[in-house]
């Protein structure tokens, strides 16, 4: 409604940036050169013709939990965290886009974002009212949790809380509000 503009873009992480988050190696391609996609979300406010300043970002890279390496950062039990992102989920993805983010969809009134993830199943809600260094974290904003994740649906497999038999949402593109 303000005039900028929400955006999905990739990051890229290395094979070993990603097994050093925890990331099982047997689940990334054998290829030492190919990179793991990350999603993240990027708030533009448009300046002139051409142009944009970044005013708000959101990674999902920033909001992760693991139960393969228990040495390595985030790890813990992926059921009790359900605000964030299994890193092991889903085990194989040859292309490296990781979570395949195809909506980002914006609700003035709550202030929050929704988001499709095709390779989770799933649809998740994000809190827009933090600032950049509070949507990194897991405290700050409207709802007190940063950018950990407000809401999720469609596969409860991807949180340790289900099995396949469960899962609601088939490869979900385009959801609204």
């Amino acid at each position: 409604p303000n005039g900028n503009i929400l955006l999905v873009a990739w990051e890229w992480k290395t094979r070993q940036e990603t097994i050093d988050i925890g990331r099982d190696p047997s689940y990334l391609n054998s290829n030492p050169n190919h990179p793991f996609l990350p999603d993240h979300i990027v708030e533009l406010q448009p300046v002139g013709t051409g142009g944009a300043n970044i005013v708000w970002e959101w990674h999902v890279w920033d909001h992760l939990i693991q139960d393969f390496n228990p040495t390595g950062p985030d790890f813990g039990v992926v059921a009790d965290h359900p605000g964030r992102v299994n890193i092991n989920y889903p085990p194989l993805i040859p292309s490296g886009d990781w979570t395949h983010l195809n909506t980002v969809s914006y609700n003035e009134e709550l202030d929050q974002v929704m988001l499709t993830s095709r390779h989770f199943s799933e649809l998740w809600i994000i809190d827009h009212s933090t600032t950049t260094a509070e949507a990194a974290g897991s405290t700050g904003g409207t709802y007190g949790v940063g950018g950990d994740l407000l809401y999720r649906w469609g596969n409860p497999e991807a949180y340790g809380r289900g099995t396949s038999t469960n899962k609601e949402l088939f490869s979900p593109h385009d959801a609204v509000w």
